[in-house]
């Protein structure tokens, strides 16, 4: 079974990638705050799984590991992606406009980590997806692989 660490950097490679892939055709400066968000997300999605079903529960790669239920979700997610990100992009344009009219430094600092909040969580959830999925990735190539569908109360697994 791949250990924590394993998860770790598996999610944050996935992640990035995935979020630098996204960031395609931006402001290079935009698609390296992406990035590292995805990184950041990537990181979070590759170790959830096992969050949801700790390893050492006997209901481990129950739900959080079902082949069925997190395709589900994530085709659900990858459908929102490009809006959620457009909408993050939108913002962090905006406040980026916002700083450029204002004339009081403060202001431009707070303006400008808002929109550097913004760029860097349009990555995160990209990220997050691209972590996630890496994580079961590895655990399918485990022998234990992963459940079709989840485990029961009987103990039941659909492989």
């Amino acid at each position: 079974m791949p250990n924590h660490d394993v998860h770790i950097r598996a999610g944050a490679v996935a992640g990035g990638s995935y979020a630098l892939y996204m960031g395609y055709g931006q402001p290079v400066w935009h698609v390296v705050a992406e990035t590292a968000g995805g990184i950041v997300g990537g990181i979070a999605g590759g170790i959830v799984p096992d969050r949801i079903g700790t390893p050492s529960s006997p209901w481990h790669r129950a739900e959080a590991h079902s082949v069925a239920l997190t395709g589900f979700a994530g085709r659900v997610v990858s459908q929102q992606l490009p809006s959620w990100q457009a909408a993050l992009r939108s913002q962090a344009d905006h406040y980026a406009a916002m700083r450029a009219q204002s004339s009081f430094p403060l202001q431009q600092f707070f303006l400008w980590l808002a929109e550097c909040a913004c760029r860097f969580l349009a990555g995160t959830i990209v990220g997050v997806l691209a972590g996630y999925a890496s994580h079961l990735v590895l655990d399918a190539l485990t022998p234990m692989s992963l459940p079709l569908i989840c485990r029961s109360n009987f103990g039941l697994m659909l492989h």
